[in-house]
């Protein structure tokens, strides 16, 4: 008897739901503890801002009875910080917005946010590690571990990372030890290390995205950090500044039926106390 079977029918192809497109990385120091924010700079003109500061004194004299005291002068310093500009535009016809799967404007404006935060949050770890002399700045605090201390270790890196801070070591007063995935096993390994996992969820030292915790200090894994080296930051030890935060405008292009949506963002980036970030090198041999 003759069968009408699915090979003599139209079978439309079936798609399932658009995936999101995923970036590598997630954003780390960008929100974090790490960093003081600051929109002062909005609707302010100028593209260049500056940081003045005192200088410390040195310690007390000794004294000796009937001789004067000599006076000190006291002093201040100044160091800038240049407004960047980062942005992205798509161009969206008006047929591939009809005759597509999805809604590429919706995805475009989603991606743009999560671009913005991983650019600033690149810019902090850049200036973290910066040599900020030509802005009036310094240079933040730097270690290379002893000759064949290639891993990252509590002994071989961690506790030489503690002792640049001399006698202003305190875990409470850090943000994060932030390590290369490279380094992530290593410090796994390491007895000092205490899993995330066990911190359990009321526990103050469960910090989102931190991986767990090693000499109190949360750990945070990011590949913005080059393999081979890490960063020991201090809490309000950066500074962003925004002209003006993430924008998203769009407009039409009626003689080519399509549209173009853009992003743009206006932001300083500032290592705001040198001595609060260490940047430790591991040894390569």
């Amino acid at each position: 008897m003759p069968q009408t079977t699915a090979a003599a029918m139209i079978v439309p192809e079936v798609w399932g739901d658009m995936a999101q497109a995923q970036f590598t990385g997630a954003v780390r120091v960008a929100g974090s503890t790490a960093v003081i924010e600051d929109n002062t700079l909005e609707g302010a003109p100028g593209e260049t801002i500056h940081f003045p500061k005192w200088g410390a004194l040195g310690e007390l004299d000794d004294l000796t009875e009937g001789t004067p005291m000599t006076p000190t002068a006291m002093s201040t310093d100044d160091a800038t910080a240049t407004i960047r500009e980062a942005g992205k535009a798509v161009e969206i016809t008006d047929k591939a917005r009809l005759v597509s799967l999805g809604d590429p404007e919706a995805e475009a404006r989603r991606q743009f946010g999560v671009l913005a935060a991983r650019k600033v949050d690149g810019a902090l770890i850049a200036q973290a590690q910066a040599d900020e002399t030509a802005q009036g700045g310094g240079n933040p605090l730097r270690f290379t571990t002893a000759a064949g201390k290639t891993k990252f270790t509590w002994l071989d890196a961690m506790i030489p990372a503690i002792g640049t801070f001399g006698d202003e070591w305190e875990p409470d007063d850090f943000a994060g030890l932030y390590l290369n995935s490279v380094q992530l096993g290593e410090a796994m390994a390491d007895p000092q290390f205490v899993d995330a996992n066990k911190l359990g969820a009321g526990a103050s030292a469960a910090v989102t995205g931190s991986v767990g915790r090693i000499g109190g200090v949360s750990v945070f894994i990011t590949n913005r950090v080059a393999a081979g080296k890490f960063l020991l930051m201090k809490t309000g030890a950066l500074g962003l500044l925004y002209k003006r935060r993430p924008l998203v405008e769009d407009g039409r292009d009626i003689l080519a039926r399509s549209t173009v949506v853009t992003t743009t963002l206006h932001y300083a980036v500032k290592r705001l106390n040198d001595r609060g970030v260490t940047v430790g090198t591991l040894a390569t041999i």
